[in-house]
């Protein structure tokens, strides 16, 4: 992502202020103040969570090995 946020925190991809999964533009969120996004939050909200869902079910090991 090319943003500057003082909550991101990056080898996680999570927002420190709202301690769940960063996503520019997301309510609460410093960046989506006056931002505008070609895809909606809402719907970005969905993928990041299926995302988190689906790591949880593949476990650690398939997250250490992408690192």
């Amino acid at each position: 992502m090319s943003f500057s946020c003082p909550h991101f925190e990056p080898r996680e991809d999570w927002c420190l202020r709202l301690k769940i999964d960063c996503v520019p533009g997301r309510p609460g969120c410093v960046i989506g103040r006056e931002a505008v996004f070609a895809v909606p939050v809402e719907e970005r909200i969905r993928a990041k969570e299926l995302e988190r869902r689906l790591r949880t079910l593949r476990g650690p090991s398939a997250d250490a090995a992408r690192r």
